[in-house]
């Protein structure tokens, strides 16, 4: 796999500087088009992710192993290709590829950066065989053969989220799924009192907070697998417009099977090449399934926060892990960064969300004109949630603890356990009871017996005993 890709904008000023358009320096490996677009497309420094590089590497690497194999592709040629894509697939040439995000809508200025290296480097290799033909290799003519910008970069774009989906995004949901299967399990059997509208509510097993959270983020997770039935399906053979002009017959299908065999993924070809060249509907469903994800974050993160809110004036009744100093100026405080840290990720994701969206709706007739941003968004989303589970799940769910004695006190001082005595005592006089109790500042039992309703030792027994019944049926379920 490549190794850091990209450029800085630094680099790529100087480039710029040094080399106007049209001149290419003999230190980069680069051609006309490249250099075009450094000038043209100056815009801001966010570069296109290694891996996507990558992708796109790989793609014209097996592109030329069947070109080959079709005779359209001399046998010197095709293997001159194949020494310069696995050279750049080795992080060789990392800063060969300094183009912006903010180019052609199609994505055609990567690639033709991609062409050029990749045929400067085969051109290097055929001069060192006196037996090669005579005629260089061209970044069209060789490297482009029975493509288009227009089918490659949406193939890479597929290509490269399936890769990151499987090896970033769904163990990052797994880690955080196990950390709260166990603290599940550690806290099984510990009441607590449930709120709803952020009040007091019936008490629950703090267990089944968790393994809420666990189905969630399940949920989830078969959202994102399920979507990704559309991603594996590729636009290559569409060519320009999704006709499949310019490319031989069996070309996308035997290159597809080459892809699918490297990266061990069930890539297929799309079964209607002018929707996937026209359209990107398979990256916005995935993206719809990242918000999911990140709604479901979002949720866990404000939960933990409030839960560990305090230590004297709030809930208080999670302890959260002190990592580090909460404060530069209140010494001895511990914040929820990590939940803090999570929530930012989400609202990120929010947005880019919201990016790809707009994206996919703005293509025109025959191309969608949005897919760098699209991949930018999309790929940045599956970095950014990875990233956040995994520390989320090592430094603040892992070391969770409970703060019992906050617990037992709030169970003690929990007016809705009433609910659990309504259908014995009937709504009104249930009411009666807590009414009387929040005006006086008094327990249930005291209120009952104030009221002349029950004693205070039949009431207390008679919630002993529901909630007794309260956790044997919170614990079958």
């Amino acid at each position: 796999m490549a190794k850091n890709l990209t450029t800085t904008s630094h680099q790529t000023q100087q480039a710029l500087t040094k080399f106007p358009a049209g001149t290419i320096d003999e230190g980069v490996l680069w051609g006309k088009q490249t250099q075009l677009s450094l000038k043209n497309f100056n815009i801001g420094s966010q570069c296109f992710n290694p891996a996507f590089i990558a992708a796109l590497v790989t793609i014209k690497r097996e592109a030329a192993q069947i070109n080959h194999q079709l005779t359209k592709l001399a046998k010197p040629h095709a293997q001159a290709i194949t020494f310069a894509c696995d050279e750049i697939l080795q992080g060789k040439h990392a800063k060969q590829f300094p183009l912006r995000i903010w180019q052609t809508g199609s994505g055609t200025q990567t690639n033709m950066n991609v062409n050029e290296v990749i045929a400067t480097l085969a051109n290097q290799f055929l001069a060192q065989d006196k037996n090669t033909p005579d005629n260089a290799i061209h970044p069209n003519d060789h490297v482009n053969m029975s493509q288009s910008s227009n089918d490659i970069f949406p193939s890479a774009m597929h290509i490269v989220v399936a890769q990151q989906t499987h090896q970033q995004l769904l163990p990052a949901i797994t880690l955080l799924t196990e950390r709260l299967s166990n603290k599940a399990a550690e806290f099984d059997g510990i009441f607590t009192v449930g709120r709803t509208h952020l009040m007091d509510a019936l008490p629950v097993n703090v267990s089944t907070t968790f393994l809420a959270y666990q189905q969630q983020l399940m949920t989830a997770k078969q959202a994102i697998e399920h979507s990704m039935a559309n991603v594996y399906q590729l636009a290559l053979g569409g060519t320009a417009v999704g006709s499949g002009a310019n490319a031989p017959e069996s070309f996308a299908e035997q290159v597809i099977e080459r892809l699918a065999t490297h990266y061990q993924l069930p890539l297929v070809q799309h079964q209607n090449l002018y929707a996937a060249v026209s359209g990107e509907d398979a990256l916005l469903r995935y993206s719809s399934a990242l918000k999911q994800l990140a709604a479901t974050l979002l949720k866990i993160a404000n939960d933990v926060r409030l839960l560990g809110s305090g230590p004297r004036c709030g809930l208080n009744e999670w302890l959260l892990p002190a990592n580090e100093p909460g404060s530069s100026i209140m010494p001895g405080k511990v914040n929820p960064t990590q939940c803090e840290a999570l929530s930012m990720v989400c609202l990120q994701v929010f947005g880019n969300d919201l990016t790809v969206s707009m994206s996919a709706a703005s293509g025109q007739l025959q191309l969608n004109t949005y897919r760098p941003v699209i991949i930018h968004n999309v790929l940045e989303s599956i970095q950014l949630l990875s990233d956040a589970m995994n520390s989320f799940a090592d430094n603040c769910v892992d070391g969770l603890t409970l703060n019992h004695k906050q617990i037992e006190s709030n169970m003690r001082n929990n007016l809705s356990a009433i609910t659990l005595l309504a259908p014995k005592l009937g709504y009104d006089k249930a009411a009666k009871i807590v009414h009387w109790a929040v005006a006086h500042n008094v327990s249930l039992a005291e209120a009952s017996q104030s009221l002349n309703l029950l004693s205070k030792t039949e009431l207390e027994n008679l919630l002993n005993e529901q909630m007794q019944a309260q956790k044997t049926a919170q614990k079958r379920s």
